[in-house]
């Protein structure tokens, strides 16, 4: 495996040590959906037919919102209401009909940033770990890294890939997250021991938290 396209956002995000690797991986490809959402896909044909027949998640609005484009996302939002207007045309007269309404809605919201993102993320799994294989540098940065919980799931599920490497790849997976779990666990008890009275003056860690939650918890796929 070479120094390709597909491997270089691997390489940054693991050389970075700052965090979940793949987090940043994803929330890298999300800035930038989201900033191509207001500015050249408004005007696209192709993505505004996308985007009003899927809509966007509560989320990835909340970030289009906090831009600089107002416009844009009004002309976005706009059309969107126009496509859910057409669809509510025929309105339901009993239970069965109210059902098929309740089933098309459904199927039109979901959310195109979450959509252009997650088949991407699927393929950086197993790229990850054919990096592991074949990337004679990669496994060190691989072993060091900070994993989240919920990406780590990803990387065991995509296990098969490191080939006849599986098993170092698994056990390396594997101890990184046990360590930053137990660094989690004596972080918190840490934490909560300087609200002892009997630790008065204690000072407690303002990162310990925020450092505990990028191990726990994403929502990030």
């Amino acid at each position: 495996m070479q120094y390709q396209i597909q491997t270089m956002p691997i390489w940054d995000a693991y050389k970075s040590h700052d965090g979940c690797p793949l987090c940043k991986i994803y929330n890298d490809r999300e800035k930038r959906l989201v900033g191509q959402y207001l500015a050249e896909n408004v005007m696209d044909p192709d993505f505004r037919t996308e985007s009003n027949r899927i809509g966007f998640c509560p989320e990835h609005i909340r970030q289009m919102y906090a831009g600089q484009n107002k416009l844009g996302l009004a002309l976005q939002l706009e059309t969107r209401a126009a496509e859910l207007y057409k669809l509510l045309q025929k309105p339901p007269t009993d239970k069965k009909s109210a059902k098929k309404t309740a089933e098309k809605i459904n199927e039109h919201c979901g959310c195109v940033i979450c959509n252009a993102i997650a088949e991407p993320m699927e393929r950086y799994y197993m790229t990850i770990a054919e990096m592991f294989l074949h990337e004679t540098d990669f496994p060190e940065l691989f072993r060091e890294a900070h994993h989240c919980v919920k990406h780590a799931a990803k990387l065991f599920d995509a296990a098969a890939y490191a080939g006849k490497s599986v098993t170092d790849y698994l056990a390396a997976l594997n101890a990184g997250l046990l360590r930053d779990l137990n660094r989690t666990e004596r972080d918190m008890r840490a934490f909560a021991d300087c609200f002892d009275f009997r630790n008065s003056g204690s000072k407690p860690d303002q990162q310990a938290i925020p450092r505990a939650i990028s191990v726990l918890i994403t929502d990030k796929q």
